[in-house]
């Protein structure tokens, strides 16, 4: 409960006031006070570094997990992996039949061949014509048909050239190499299989390792207890328990924030990350996050019998300079053995 370090009046009922010799105010006289004045027991506002932790509920959730499908249309010829294998990046996945993109790819590749040997011959005639034209030996139409031709080759050329690449693309294709490593899953077809752009996912590869827990946390608990990204990602604790009710065996650390908080809840989606070399964490497992702070949260401190409550706020009553006492709403905390 936040406070200045001032004395802060105990709640006591109005009707019945205690005198406490010991803690009592020095007694004036009527003469002196004008009025008779009557004592009541105070206490001092102490300050502490509360280590609590915070629990909230996560959800596993991978770095990265890549939906492996096909751009060509082709027999599966073989497929290089086992289920649930560990596979590394650029490794062998699935062969599909290749005979029909090699021809057309050799094909466009003679294409090419074709319009080079007659643009070297467009370009050649186009010379000699043009220089007879300059001696008035030919004629312009003859001139510029010569260089209407030089040119036609060139486009030609151009198209020749853009129909191997997507050609080429396609024979590649027939080849699907791993784009990460990780874990993969269950394979939707087989050997022998028919497959096209249609037929939708082979097969999905998952990274475990490292792996993400993403959980919501009020934005009141993250200023409270950490004030900023910076100080969130600097002196956070993160523990996780499992489903078992065990501690997962590797810390955590912050990531990232998301940039933006959810309107409807007024939190902030906080994304930790773990070492999970035994693949214990998979993705969509629920935990239990435990998150602390390490320098501690330092909290203004009094006995919960100070405290007194309306339809406002609680409130305690303060002491000042010349010991009035003056109502304070004050935010609370988390009680402890009376405090």
């Amino acid at each position: 409960m936040k406070q200045s370090l001032q004395k802060i009046a105990l709640h006591i009922s109005l009707a019945a006031f205690l005198v406490s010799p010991l803690l009592a105010a020095p007694q004036q006289s009527p003469s002196e006070a004008g009025a008779p004045r009557i004592s009541v027991p105070v206490c001092n506002a102490t300050t502490e570094y509360e280590l609590a932790e915070y629990r909230y509920t996560g959800r596993v959730v991978p770095i990265s997990s890549v939906d492996i499908t096909s751009r060509i249309s082709a027999d599966l010829t073989k497929i290089g992996f086992k289920d649930g294998d560990f596979v590394k990046k650029d490794q062998l996945l699935y062969v599909f039949d290749d005979t029909r993109y090699d021809a057309a790819m050799k094909m466009d590749q003679a294409k090419i061949a074709e319009y080079e040997a007659k643009l070297i011959y467009a370009k050649n005639d186009y010379d000699r014509i043009d220089q007879l034209y300059k001696k008035g030996v030919s004629t312009k139409d003859e001139m510029e048909s010569a260089l209407s031709q030089y040119k036609s080759y060139q486009a030609s050329l151009l198209g020749a050239k853009a129909e191997f690449i997507l050609s080429e693309d396609d024979y590649n294709h027939c080849r699907i190499y791993s784009p990460i490593s990780g874990v993969i899953g269950l394979t939707n077809y087989t050997e022998g299989n028919y497959i096209t752009p249609s037929s939708g996912i082979l097969v999905t590869i998952i990274q475990l390792d490292p792996i993400r827990v993403k959980f919501s946390m009020s934005t009141r608990d993250f200023l409270n207890n950490f004030s900023d990204i910076e100080g969130l990602k600097k002196n956070c604790t993160v523990k996780i328990k499992m489903a078992d009710n065990s501690f997962f065996d590797e810390e955590g650390s912050i990531e990232f924030v998301k940039n933006e908080a959810v309107k409807t809840t007024d939190t902030i989606q906080v994304f930790a990350k773990f070492k999970n070399s035994k693949s214990r964490l998979l993705p969509n497992n629920t935990v239990a996050v435990y998150l602390g702070n390490k320098k501690g949260v330092e909290k203004v401190v009094i006995p919960s019998t100070a405290l007194m409550y309306d339809e406002d706020s609680p409130y305690v009553f303060v002491l000042d300079d010349n010991n009035v006492p003056k109502r304070r709403n004050v935010s609370l905390g988390r009680m402890d053995g009376g405090r």
